[in-house]
């Protein structure tokens, strides 16, 4: 499917993704879900607004989004959507954001596909993401994605990141 027939979709882009050409049908997030990720959201948010301009800046971070559509250049594109994202310092932007955002934070759920969740990885981090977390409620950890470098189990239960200095967000505050 090319990314011009999935905007024309009746039901629009709202639980769908399009993963190099394949659309992806999501079911209604759950309840723990959503909480789960807008917590983070909310978390991240406020950590960063406590930020100075110049902070933000110099680590080169945007905004944070929760379910935010990002437009990634690849042929036939893929229009994805994480749960938490942060946006590179003045990502270009129409429609949607175009690229990867900086930061990717999936809070991963029973529906979640082993396969779809390694695509979707390897494209983040091809265009343009410098992180990609893969948080799992049930266990309390996560899998953090880095460019070129082996996925990397992260057991200290908590958003802590190079990227986001200073911040610590343990996952008992938002799972």
């Amino acid at each position: 499917m090319t990314f011009e027939e999935f905007e024309r979709l009746p039901d629009g882009p709202e639980d769908l993704e399009l993963l190099e050409g394949e659309l992806i049908e999501m079911p209604p997030p759950e309840c723990s879900h959503m909480e789960g990720a807008e917590g983070l959201s909310r978390l991240l948010y406020a950590a960063l607004e406590q930020w100075s301009p110049a902070e933000k800046v110099a680590a080169k971070l945007g905004k944070v989004h929760m379910e935010m559509g990002y437009l990634l250049t690849s042929d036939p594109r893929s229009w994805l959507r994480p749960d938490v994202s942060i946006t590179h310092l003045n990502q270009p932007k129409g429609k949607y954001y175009e690229g990867a955002p900086l930061m990717v934070f999936e809070v991963v759920s029973a529906e979640d596909r082993a396969g779809k969740l390694a695509k979707k990885v390897q494209l983040f981090l091809r265009y343009g993401a410098q992180e990609v977390w893969l948080i799992y409620p049930e266990m309390r950890d996560a899998y953090i994605y880095k460019p070129g470098v082996a996925a990397a189990l992260h057991e200290e239960h908590s958003v802590h990141s190079d990227l986001l200095p200073g911040i610590n967000i343990p996952f008992e505050q938002f799972l």
